[in-house]
């Protein structure tokens, strides 16, 4: 998913993105996934996919309660439906109550929001999947990206804020409470709640954006910062485990 958007992200600079996945595999799972589909028009793949090999799981996109293709998100009304499938994984599947499932759908529904609030002319990608490790517990992970400016450029419109130098700074100060590209201060709580239900769930938060990573383990209260190769956007990948009966 954060492949994806990265992949549309390179397209938009006019240059050309090409993909080397030998391993059957992983090629056989980046179908099943959606992720070729959704990239296909922009990025090249070799060795190179045929029609037949590329639509191979089509009959099956949606039929997996258990996971959520590789989906554009263009617009707040694309976001309903992908979201109550969320809400049913973590009620079903998780044992959440009805409350914190609709907590956690309520802050990545406003995270997905910034996709195409906060960007023009682009898009963002969601996609989920639920793992079941033979240690740990069963958990999900929900991934929002997005091609855009990135979390820099967008805190800028708002002249009261002073923008730390290191992009894994500045990640960290958008997730406060307040802070946003508005100098408004009910605007802002996206990042910051979804950090506090992470923590609440000891779930986990991982954001990207520029050349920074934070990542926030809810099991240790904790963030991590670091900096990494950049890419266009703002990637957040989250995770949720299993509630204790």
């Amino acid at each position: 998913m954060q492949l994806a958007a990265a992949a549309y992200g390179v397209k938009k600079t006019g240059a050309t993105l090409t993909l080397l996945v030998d391993d059957i595999n992983v090629r056989t799972y980046m179908v099943r996934s959606g992720f070729l589909a959704a990239v296909t028009n922009v990025a090249a793949i070799e060795p190179a996919c045929d029609d037949t090999t590329l639509h191979q799981f089509d009959h099956l996109h949606g039929s997996n309660p258990l996971l959520l293709e590789v989906t554009k998100i263009e617009k707040g009304t694309d976001l309903p439906e992908l979201l109550d499938r969320t809400v049913a994984l973590l009620r079903t599947r998780l044992s959440y109550r009805q409350d914190d499932a609709y907590d956690v759908f309520t802050v990545i529904s406003e995270v997905a929001q910034n996709t195409f609030d906060h960007n023009d002319d682009t898009f963002g990608f969601l996609a989920l999947q639920t793992y079941n490790p033979r240690r740990g517990g069963r958990f999900i992970e929900v991934g929002v990206a997005d091609f855009g400016a990135g979390l820099r450029a967008t805190l800028q419109h708002n002249p009261s804020l002073q923008l730390p130098a290191h992009d894994r700074d500045m990640i960290a100060l958008a997730t406060r409470l307040g802070i946003s590209q508005h100098q408004d201060l009910t605007r802002g709580t996206g990042l910051h709640h979804l950090i506090r239900i992470a923590y609440e769930h000891e779930g986990s938060v991982h954001i990207r954006s520029g050349n920074g990573k934070v990542s926030y383990r809810g099991d240790k209260q904790q963030a991590w910062r670091f900096t990494v190769p950049p890419m266009p956007g703002v990637h957040i990948a989250i995770s949720m485990k299993r509630r204790s009966p």
